[in-house]
Order: structure tokens, then C-alpha cells, then sequence
């Protein structure tokens, strides 16, 4: 079942002239690791917002080990729960397939642990269905929940661009500065939020834009509002005026 997650899935369609042109419609591995070492290579230039989503996977990767345990150990008490002197072997596939891996990055073998670790929850949740344990939705649901993190993390990585931003170059423009702080989060930025498997941050580039982000006005005084506006009339015209 994890193949589907690892191959994505793809169309076919027939072009004017006959020709048959395949188009991706689910991203799957090989396609995630080609963008993450793109994204790896974009935060070793000192890209923060590449930095982001190296912060961003890790995260989710973490989330995603953690449900996949937690899901893993509700199927083992499940699949113990049978009768006594009655015991049950380990799942395991009719026909494994072995895949050649290769990551520029640790970020791209933590995804693949991950689906590793999906496929291990998938043999589970099909061995209590096949028993009668839980039932063919359980079994599915079993199957979405597990598969929610993979799936994120493609997400996060689909239709990245190289910015082609570095942080020397916020400092250069300093209108660029309050901008990209307003689309980026300033942790990242200045480096606090990064992901532990992110080259190190330049210290240079983080001081320099730390001392600016300083020597920013935290807030503009608010313009003095109007005094409130008063009717008088003129008890001997019986003419009316405006006054502040």
C-alpha cells in the first residue's frame, strides 16, 4: 500500500497529434527528494525563506512520527486481543520491493523514514481486518490517519521556487526589510526557528539584521485625533454655528 505513496500517481493524456504526454497528478518520493535537496541547496545560500520550509518539514516530520507510534501501538493492543493459546504471526509482505534511496539531505531520509514507518502501520491495520479485529472502515481510517503527515509534507514542498533571496539581500534594501517581515516569520529570519538538520545560519547576516530590526521605530505616534465638533445657535440671529 505505501507504493502508492512513494510512486505518486500519475495521468496520460492524449495530445493533438497523438502523442501520449504523462502528467503528474499526486507527487511521490523520488519527485519530494528532488526538491528538498533543491530546497537544502537554497538554504545553504543563505535563503530564509528556504530555511522556512526546512523548519516547517521537520516539524511535520516530527508530528508524523509521533501519530505513526501512537497509531502502531493501538493496532499491537488490537491484534492482542485474541483468544488464549491462540497467537498470531508478524505481517509481512507477499512481495516486498526494494528501492534504491538517495537524499542530499537528511530532511529527504526522514521523510522516508516516515513512509517506512506508514508501511509497517499499513501491514497491521490489513492483518486485524483480514482477522476480523476492526472493520474494513476502521482499517481504512487507520490507513488516512497514518498517511496525513506524508502526504503534509508533500505539501509543503509542492510548486517551491528558488526565491533567490538571501538575507544580505534584505539588508540591502531596507524597504525589503519590513516587507519580508511581513511575509516571513521574523524567528526564521533572524534565525532563532531553523531546523536542526539546516546548514548554520551566517551569525554575520543575522547581527547585521538584527542591529536594523533595532534601529527600527517600534511604532509610529498616532495622528492627534480632532477635538469633538459642537452646534451653537445664536440666541439673537437664531443662526446656527460650528465651533471645536
Amino acid at each position: 500500500y505505501a507504493i502508492l505513496l512513494w510512486e505518486g500517481q500519475h495521468t496520460e493524456k492524449k495530445e493533438k497529434d497523438g502523442r501520449k504526454v504523462s502528467h503528474r497528478r499526486i507527487m511521490g518520493m523520488p519527485y519530494f527528494l528532488h526538491l528538498v535537496n533543491r530546497i537544502n541547496e537554497d538554504s545553504l545560500k543563505d535563503d530564509p525563506f528556504a530555511d522556512e520550509k526546512m523548519y516547517l518539514l521537520e516539524q511535520e516530520f516530527n508530528r508524523g512520527t509521533g501519530r505513526l507510534e501512537r497509531l502502531v501501538t493501538e493496532l499491537d493492543n488490537i491484534l492482542k486481543n485474541v483468544p488464549a493459546r491462540i497467537s498470531l504471526s508478524e505481517a509481512l509482505s507477499v512481495s516486498p520491493v526494494n528501492i534504491s534511496v538517495f537524499s542530499r539531505t537528511p530532511v529527504g531520509y526522514r521523510c522516508v523514514w516516515l513512509l517506512v514507518g506508514f508501511d509497517q502501520l499499513a501491514l497491521k491495520a490489513f492483518q486485524a481486518s483480514h482477522y476480523g479485529l476492526i472493520s474494513h472502515a476502521q482499517r481504512d481510517d487507520y490507513l488516512r490517519r497514518g498517511a496525513q503527515s506524508i502526504h503534509r509534507s508533500y505539501g509543503l514542498v509542492l510548486g517551491y521556487r528558488s526565491s533567490g533571496i538571501s538575507r544580505r539581500d534584505i539588508l540591502q534594501n531596507s524597504s525589503a526589510l519590513t516587507e519580508q517581515m511581513t511575509s516571513l516569520d521574523e524567528d526564521i529570519l533572524l534565525g532563532k526557528k531553523r531546523s536542526s538538520f539546516s546548514p548554520p545560519v551566517s551569525k554575520e547576516s543575522i547581527a547585521l539584521l538584527q542591529s536594523v530590526k533595532n534601529a527600527r521605530p517600534e511604532s509610529m505616534s498616532a495622528p492627534e485625533e480632532p477635538s469633538e465638533s459642537r452646534l451653537q445657535v445664536d440666541p439673537q440671529t437664531g443662526t446656527d454655528s460650528l465651533t471645536r
